[in-house]
């Protein structure tokens, strides 16, 4: 990955309809230069294109992040039954006071409710929860970005 790719990535971050035209001629390269690299991204796993909802604007006001503790050996089998959740949009493993940390979009308290104890509480292995209920969103993107030089240094 050089400094063409790293700039094909930024740039789409930004706003993923604009046109290969106007970023070759930012970069200074023929459009089918930045046609075939794109290709290769996505061929490659490191780029796809998603739409990103804002779940406020269609009524899922009750956001929150949800500890999870499991019963040894079976974090996989546990993460797989959650990450199939509708309600989940994000899920991770962790190395700290819980196993597994999950960020869920609920409509409301009750719809929270149901989420942690009919489905995820209900999980054989699952030993306990804590739920921290979201107050406020001061960040909400998906527009984490590497950083724009290629080191060739190693550390």
């Amino acid at each position: 990955m050089d400094k063409i790719d790293l700039i094909i990535l930024n740039t789409l971050q930004k706003d993923g309809r604009t046109p290969f035209t106007q970023i070759a001629k930012s970069v200074g390269v023929a459009e089918s230069t930045i046609r075939s690299r794109y290709a290769s991204l996505v061929e490659r796993g490191i780029l796809r294109t998603i739409a990103m909802i804002d779940p406020f604007s269609i009524g899922y006001n009750s956001p929150a992040l949800i500890g999870i503790s499991v019963e040894p050996g079976i974090i996989n089998a546990v993460a797989e039954t959650i990450k199939s959740m509708p309600e989940v949009s994000y899920l991770v493993l962790t190395m700290g006071g819980f196993d597994l940390m999950v960020e869920v979009f609920c409509r409301d308290r009750v719809h929270l409710t149901e989420v942690i104890t009919d489905k995820i509480q209900s999980i054989k292995g699952v030993r306990s929860t804590e739920t921290l209920v979201i107050g406020k969103i001061f960040k909400y993107s998906y527009l984490w970005q590497p950083e724009m030089e290629v080191s060739t240094k190693q550390k």
